[in-house]
């Protein structure tokens, strides 16, 4: 298995930086060296975001959406000359690889991206009603 990472922009410097965790870690900014926060333990990381004490947390894929839509324009594109059998086609391709995408955490308030950890099974996709409650916290 792949060790635990965290990923996020840099409050500071604005860097965008993935750095793997491990209990008891402090855990700072490998560009400017401003300190993120620092991880207790793995095994209860969903309690509070270690950054900004969030406790609400949402589910989504590690995959490049503009990817996603890629796949499906060319299908759109494709449309003409092969009668519309493209669409399926290419949606078959896009499901297959969202499928093989492994699924990340992220927290609604700091929008920290957390990979390779177990999760509480009552995790949800990204809800639209509690991520507009942290709006003015995002950048």
């Amino acid at each position: 298995m792949k060790s635990a990472a965290i990923a996020q922009h840099c409050p500071l410097c604005q860097q965008f930086s993935q750095i793997d965790i491990a209990d008891g870690q402090e855990v700072c900014c490998p560009h400017c060296t401003g300190r993120w926060g620092k991880i207790e333990t793995l095994e209860n990381i969903f309690d509070r975001c270690p950054f900004c004490e969030c406790r609400q947390f949402y589910l989504s894929k590690d995959f490049n959406q503009f990817l996603g839509c890629l796949i499906m324009l060319l299908g759109i594109v494709f449309v003409p000359w092969t009668y519309g059998l493209s669409l399926p086609v290419f949606a078959v391709v896009d499901w297959a690889l969202y499928q093989r995408i492994p699924t990340i955490v992220n927290c609604y308030r700091c929008g920290c991206e957390f990979r390779n950890l177990k999760y509480p099974k009552d995790f949800k996709a990204f809800m639209h009603h509690i991520g507009l409650k942290y709006d003015k916290d995002r950048k």
